[in-house]
């Protein structure tokens, strides 16, 4: 049995990675605010595991006792062939020249995009470092952690801690016994409510805005299925791990 654990999978690319990812052979751990009920009816009709874990990730000084949680149900089995930890829940906001960002909104964005990936990741490790298994972890960054535009401060610099977050982890189990694999995905401009917010946005907050309504009334937009089974296939790649950062699906 191989196991996953997943954020943000109330909708868009973490939705369509549980969908895909629902199998006899898989146990899905789903982590995000909104329970996704459509998921858990589907994994129902399959009869196959999907154990959903409603939590907000802006409240981190609770992840450990929820992977405490989560790590209690999988070594309690025997038959684990490999554990994947997929850190994909993410948020754009606040959008808007950084002295006018409350200081609420940058913490809860450097939260939920940086610190709750890299204490899930410490958890993550912690409790599967003594087992024999496949070990990985895929961070769902941004090419905005490169390619820098006014107004996104917030968004493109916890995006690029979790590229440097990534690098850093993948050094750090180079040399163990049983190594986690890591990489930190670009995964392109995507259809999700991301983009949404992206296009509400007023001008004069983000100058940028006409270019991405056109982007998507041309329909270069990805699909969050068509996302989801690229990154399925980096996750199941033999090179998993090489690069760590991978900037095109």
């Amino acid at each position: 049995m191989k196991y996953f654990i997943i954020t943000g999978t109330s909708r868009g690319i973490g939705e369509a990675l549980a969908n895909q990812l629902l199998s006899e052979h898989h146990h899905i751990f789903c982590i995000s605010r909104a329970v996704n009920e459509l998921l858990i009816e589907r994994a129902r009709e399959m009869n196959v595991k999907l154990s959903y874990c409603p939590f907000d990730l802006n409240h981190v000084g609770e992840i450990d006792r929820l992977f405490d949680e989560i790590f209690s149900v999988i070594t309690r089995e025997t038959d684990i062939s490999g554990i994947y930890l997929i850190n994909n829940a993410g948020m754009l906001t606040p959008v808007a020249p950084i002295e006018q960002c409350s200081s609420a909104s940058i913490a809860e964005n450097i939260n939920v995009n940086l610190i709750a990936p890299m204490i899930i990741t410490s958890n993550f490790i912690k409790h599967s470092q003594a087992l024999t298994i496949d070990k990985r972890i895929m961070n769902i960054s941004s090419a905005s952690a490169r390619y820098l535009l006014p107004f996104q401060s917030c968004y493109s610099t916890s995006k690029a801690g979790l590229d440097s977050f990534s690098k850093s982890v993948s050094l750090e189990q180079a040399n163990q016994l049983y190594p986690a694999k890591v990489v930190s995905v670009y995964p392109g401009m995507i259809d999700t409510q991301l983009q949404t917010e992206i296009r509400s946005i007023k001008k004069e907050l983000f100058a940028y805005v006409d270019q991405f309504k056109q982007i998507a009334q041309e329909g270069k937009l990805q699909t969050a299925d068509f996302t989801a089974a690229k990154l399925i296939d980096i996750l199941f790649g033999n090179d998993f791990g090489n690069p760590v950062v991978v900037e095109n699906l």
